[in-house]
């Protein structure tokens, strides 16, 4: 009998994980289409920074994310005469009682401006 309430505690834990965590990493998989997108976007390549993220930040309200905004993420220049798009951010939620699971995720992407033609 204890053996059985083990093993159901422990798949009913598993369980509780996986239930917290699928829409979080849903959301970071939006976040990484989001910045793929701007880097492949041929306006963007010459923007100024304000721009992209305004161009990221219409994506991610029309995603629904809701974990960052188009401010938190960086443009930034790289050797070569490049840009790069990146973001770096934290999500917590909730699992039990003062428990807490952290997720960290970081994107990044070079400006190519080539739309997915190379």
């Amino acid at each position: 009998m204890w053996s059985l309430i083990y093993v159901l505690a422990t798949l009913g834990l598993l369980l509780l994980v996986a239930i917290k965590s699928v829409p979080v990493y849903l959301t970071a998989y939006d976040i990484r289409e989001t910045i793929e997108w701007a880097a492949e976007q041929p306006k963007l390549k010459t923007a100024p920074a304000a721009a992209i993220q305004q161009a990221i930040q219409r994506r991610f309200d029309s995603g629904y994310v809701d974990n960052i905004n188009g401010r938190d993420v960086a443009v930034s220049r790289v050797a070569g005469g490049g840009r790069e798009i990146s973001v770096a951010y934290e999500v917590r939620r909730p699992l039990l009682f003062n428990i807490s699971m952290v997720y960290s995720f970081e994107e990044k992407a070079l400006l190519t401006g080539n739309n997915g033609a190379e």
